[in-house]
């Protein structure tokens, strides 16, 4: 099995929408799940998440 490379998880080819990631949430989705479905790493979606909240 090959190994994905940097890039991929830490440059996605589209920009992820924060309306996205929340109805990930709302299914049930974990973090690491999330970042597999949107292609991009677990770091980001945490950042975008409590950046969410700070807000809200």
């Amino acid at each position: 099995m090959k190994k994905k490379r940097y890039y991929i998880y830490h440059n996605p080819k589209e920009e992820v929408d924060l309306h996205d990631i929340h109805e990930l949430i709302e299914m049930g989705l974990s973090k690491e799940e999330i970042a597999k479905e949107l292609g991009i790493s677990k770091k980001y979606v945490k950042k975008v998440i409590e950046e969410y909240y700070e807000d809200h």
